[in-house]
């Protein structure tokens, strides 16, 4: 009888080892691809990071951009946010405010000039409007390149309530003249700007996109 029971024990207790060895398993194997899956999605919004800077900077700085390629980078810039987007510049120049929707550089209709209203409630057009009219990296007369420090760029992708994607985002945009010093044929790289983006991305339809930030002055990007 003794015998018995014992084999039973025995048994019973093999079984809850095995049962809670293979609890574990699940729970790691859970944690490994929700970190995997949180990796995927920050390489996702790296490669929207790589394209904004891409796009807001100069492709050919000996001969300045034709418009056509303006209007193409403009496009490229543009696709990177939601059609009902925002983007608020803070600051108390006359370009500061609320560019809010998306738009075409070649549409008036949805790319106007600045409405000059910057108060907080006010609107001073779309993002098109901003990027077109106001962003210095897309004027022509400009040979900018945006640079932008890695160890100040933060995403913190997550999962709402309803199990789709959204993101903190945090970057910096460091403006340089590259314009040749024809004395000796180098780029000058004078510093003329430097601003942060701050704000929200979330994935529609399979794609990252920008929906609500904020932009001002950034100094120096210590680490």
């Amino acid at each position: 009888m003794k015998s018995t029971f014992r084999k039973k024990f025995a048994r019973l207790l093999v079984l809850l080892a095995v049962g809670i060895i293979a609890a574990i398993g699940v729970a790691h194997a859970d944690g490994w691809w929700d970190d995997y899956e949180q990796l995927a999605q920050k390489t996702e919004l790296e490669q929207l990071h790589a394209t904004f800077h891409a796009s807001i900077s100069v492709h050919d700085p000996v001969n300045l951009d034709s418009p056509a390629v303006i209007t193409q980078r403009t496009r490229d810039i543009l696709a990177l946010w939601s059609k009902d987007a925002e983007l608020t510049v803070i600051g108390t120049t006359i370009t500061a405010g609320n560019y809010i929707g998306n738009g075409d550089p070649e549409d008036p209709a949805t790319c106007p000039i600045p409405s000059g209203d910057t108060s907080a409630a006010g609107k001073q057009g779309t993002l098109c409007t901003f990027f077109k009219y106001v962003a210095g990296g897309l004027q022509q007369a400009n040979r900018w390149v945006s640079l932008s420090p890695v160890y100040k760029t933060k995403y913190v992708p997550v999962k709402d309530g309803d199990s789709q994607w959204k993101s903190s985002v945090y970057f910096e945009c460091h403006y340089f003249d590259v314009s040749l010093n024809p004395a000796t044929g180098q780029p000058f790289w004078t510093a003329k700007s430097h601003v942060y983006l701050s704000g929200e991305a979330k994935k529609i339809n399979g794609k990252w996109l920008l929906t609500k930030v904020s932009s001002a002055a950034v100094g120096i990007p210590i680490p």
